[in-house]
């Protein structure tokens, strides 16, 4: 816990240590193209700050958390002076920001995977391969985490190796495989040059094992919002309140996220079922990738029709980040209530109180330690209930409804809360690691 502690501390300051490039210093440092007819790109030129290449199963159009996060951070990287490359899954494609997706996809995440990111790597002469790790992402298959291991002759050059594990989810190998699913677990930690956890759970597994720390050069660097406040042009609040047949007086809820099991969509949807008729909800976010996930989004509208509420839920499916941040600007509270409790891995949770909108959330669960980083305090933060209760999910909705004092105080509280995981702290923690490691 001190070690968490004094790490912490140490990274509040870091961003004042990183001196930005001059703008000569900054020029465009593609040559040729990077877009799905693979037109041209020859590599990475000399000359930037650090080359790096990103390697994420999911990115954008692909639902997912992770997807938002890589984008996020790579395009953060990119404006400081880095050149960050993007691997990711057949259904990414390269968007109009800072980062570009480099042509060659990943089919599968199995064997095969392999030699195509060595071939890439040569190819590239990249600074830094930095791994964003999630076990479902990546098929619960173990290649990945045996490629820093791969790498070895390419560190030997140099290059250094990243992963940052969004969990320690062991991948699924056969059954009765406990010990290698944990084995491989370790590795994709311990065979790479430095790591990243980015909650304080998973920093204590790494660092405090009875058998010795994982990876000695592991760092704790939060996650941030996925969206941050950026409706469209001229936008007006009303206006897109009414896209939901939301009349003066009515109260909006807002859901985001991924339509998934652990996200206590039934709960809500149970607790619609109690309240007034002007009462509407917003599901914002598309489906997983897993059979397990669409059978569960489907069971989600079906339930809707069941429940007689057709008219007063609607699901938008994958919405641009703009029109994320607009739908969330128009309600009246955001409300996850997570069946596992909140934690700040959650990037919809963060999204929700960096908007500025009162957020309603679950309790964590009582073995979930969020220290160094604050716990979230209901009615300063947040309004917590406890996980999969219609019935405290019900109440707490009515009694923000009728209480605009505590709504107030629970946008200012959010807000200020959201300060610790800025994006210029985020992007300063990853710099000062890949320039330790490289130097």
């Amino acid at each position: 816990m001190c070690r968490l502690v004094r790490h912490w501390r140490a990274c509040r300051w870091s961003m004042g240590r990183y001196k930005r490039s001059s703008k000569s210093s900054r020029r465009v440092c593609w040559d040729g193209a990077s877009n799905d007819a693979g037109v041209g790109y020859t590599g990475l030129k000399r000359g930037c700050a650090m080359r790096i290449l990103m390697i994420s199963a999911e990115y954008p159009p692909m639902s997912g958390g992770i997807g938002d996060y890589t984008r996020r951070l790579s395009a953060a990287l990119s404006q400081r002076g880095h050149e960050v490359a993007i691997m990711t899954g057949k259904q990414g494609q390269a968007y109009r920001d800072a980062a570009r997706i480099y042509p060659v996809r990943i089919e599968k995440w199995d064997n095969s995977c392999i030699p195509v990111i060595r071939q890439t790597v040569a190819k590239l002469q990249p600074d830094i391969v930095h791994i964003q790790y999630q076990t479902g992402a990546y098929d619960m298959k173990v290649a990945i985490n045996r490629l820093p291991g791969m790498l070895s002759r390419e560190r030997k050059q140099g290059m250094r190796v990243v992963t940052t594990a969004h969990d320690l989810l062991p991948p699924y190998l056969f059954p009765k495989a406990g010990f290698l699913r944990r084995w491989y677990t370790k590795k994709i930690i311990q065979d790479a040059d430095g790591a990243v956890m980015t909650n304080a759970g998973d920093f204590h597994t790494v660092m405090d094992d009875a058998k010795g720390m994982w990876n000695p050069n592991t760092v704790f660097i939060p996650i941030g919002a996925n969206v941050s406040p950026s409706p469209p042009e001229n936008y007006d609040r009303e206006l897109w309140r009414s896209r939901f047949g939301v009349l003066r007086g009515d109260m909006l809820l807002a859901y985001f996220g991924l339509l998934t099991h652990t996200k206590g969509i039934d709960t809500l949807l149970l607790a619609m079922r109690t309240l007034p008729a002007s009462t509407r909800l917003a599901l914002i976010g598309g489906e997983g990738e897993s059979n397990e996930d669409q059978a569960y989004a489907r069971r989600v509208r079906q339930n809707i029709i069941d429940y007689g509420l057709e008219d007063r839920v609607i699901v938008t499916g994958h919405a641009e980040p703009t029109d994320v941040s607009a739908y969330l600007i128009a309600a009246d509270a955001v409300v996850l209530p997570f069946s596992d409790g909140y934690s700040y891995r959650r990037g919809s949770l963060l999204t929700g109180l960096a908007h500025g909108v009162p957020v309603i959330t679950t309790k964590a669960q009582l073995n979930v330690s969020q220290d160094p980083l604050p716990d979230l305090i209901s009615g300063k933060h947040a309004l917590l209930v406890e996980p999969d209760s219609d019935t405290a999910l019900a109440e707490a909705i009515e009694h923000l409804r009728t209480n605009p004092e505590l709504a107030f105080n629970l946008s200012r509280g959010g807000r200020e809360l959201m300060e610790i995981f800025g994006w210029d702290r985020i992007v300063a923690q990853h710099d000062d690691l890949y320039h330790s490691l490289k130097s």
